[in-house]
Order: C-alpha cells, then sequence, then structure tokens
C-alpha cells in the first residue's frame, strides 16, 4: 500500500498550503493543478490517498472520480472530495460520483489527517482481503490439481505392484530394481499429494523463474 497522497486543486495557494502542511507529517505528497494532468500524476506516482477539488476548469473532481473508479488499474484509490458545497444532496452526488469520502472547505486540518488516517487504514484492509482471496483462490486450484493427479498416480501405483508380482519380472533382478524405484517415486509423489490435501494456511515461498508457489504447511 503507498502512502503517498495526490492533491488536485486549481487553488495555488491552497495546495501550497495544503502541501507543506502533508509533508510535516511525514506525508509522500505529489500536486497538480490540473484535473487531467492530475491524472498523469497518479498513473507515475500510484498514491494511496486522492484528495481533489470538486470545481475545477477542464475537468471536475466529481468527472475525475468517475473516471478512477470506472478503471480496473485505478478504482482502489480512496478518493477525498474537497469541496466548498455542503448539504446532503451535494455529499450524496459526490459520493456516489465515486468518492470514499468527503470533507468541506474551510476544514480542520486535523480532520483532514484523520480522514487520510482512515482512508489508508481501509485500503490496508482492501489488499489484505485481495491478498487473501488471491491466496485462497490459488490453494483451491492446487488442491483441484492434487486430486486429479492423485487417481491416475494411485492407479499407476497398484499397476506397479501387480507387475513386481509378475514371476518374470520378480526373477529379473534388474526389472525389480526399476520397479521398486518407479514405486518409491510414486509414493513420494502420494505423499506431497497428502500434504497439499492437508493445507490449512497456505505461504508462498520463492520459485524458480522469479514466480511463487505455495509451500505444504
Amino acid at each position: 500500500m503507498s502512502d503517498t497522497l495526490l492533491l488536485i486543486d486549481d487553488d495555488v495557494n491552497f495546495v501550497a498550503t495544503l502541501e507543506m502542511g502533508l509533508k510535516m507529517r511525514g506525508y509522500n505528497v505529489v500536486t497538480s493543478n490540473d484535473s487531467k494532468k492530475g491524472w498523469g500524476k497518479m498513473e507515475e506516482s500510484q498514491p494511496g490517498i486522492i484528495l481533489v477539488d470538486w470545481e475545477m476548469p477542464g475537468m471536475s473532481g466529481i468527472e475525475f472520480s468517475k473516471l478512477v473508479k470506472a478503471d480496473p488499474l485505478h478504482r482502489s484509490r480512496f478518493i477525498i472530495l474537497l469541496t466548498g458545497r455542503s448539504g446532503t444532496e451535494n455529499i450524496v452526488q459526490g459520493l456516489d460520483a465515486g468518492a470514499d469520502d468527503y470533507l468541506v472547505k474551510p476544514f480542520n486540518i486535523e480532520e483532514l489527517f484523520a480522514r487520510i488516517r482512515s482512508g489508508l487504514r481501509f485500503r490496508a484492509l482492501e489488499e489484505r482481503i485481495a491478498e487473501e482471496t488471491k491466496r485462497t483462490t490459488v490453494l483451491e486450484m492446487a488442491l483441484s490439481v492434487a486430486d486429479k493427479i492423485g487417481n491416475p498416480i494411485a492407479a499407476a501405483k497398484l499397476y506397479v505392484e501387480l507387475l513386481r508380482e509378475n514371476p518374470k519380472i520378480s526373477k529379473s533382478g534388474e526389472a525389480a530394481e526399476t520397479m521398486k524405484s518407479l514405486e518409491e517415486l510414486l509414493n513420494e509423489a502420494l505423499r506431497l499429494i497428502d500434504q497439499f490435501q492437508s493445507i490449512k494456511t497456505p505461504q508462498s515461498i520463492p520459485a524458480p523463474g522469479g514466480k511463487t508457489m505455495i509451500a505444504p504447511d
């Protein structure tokens, strides 16, 4: 989760003042006085929180919010709409447009900081849920595959056991040794399948090629 804040407002003095206050609190702040340019800043900085003014020339904060929430790459960003418009009707309009929170100017700076902290917590929770969902989905796929390949491996193991009982093979030391090695490999495969089927808390571990894989408990 990024703790970078993107501030978009056409009031230069307001932006400069608020940017200074945010940086004093330790936030990494990116600013724009134009919502269209702000979109490019968003793609560059990947902010966790976007503070955007409602009324701006070119593209309003309402339109900007709608575009962000309509984009699969950016819809998870937490948007706080800043505006001089108060009243239930305006708040509803702002939230319906996609804003996650709404703050009326002039606002208390401590309230803004509290809203930002709340937004960052919300994003962190969303990311944890998404990661857990992803891990669960991958685990279900892995267990499904393990279940499907378990049956043919078990059948192959049974077939090897039958072959080992064949007098012609049992009398051949080389063939018997080969059957024994093959049976050991099949037993190891079945053991690994049993491990995966008993996984309760999947853990990701590094795999060749820069990838990750699920490790048994």
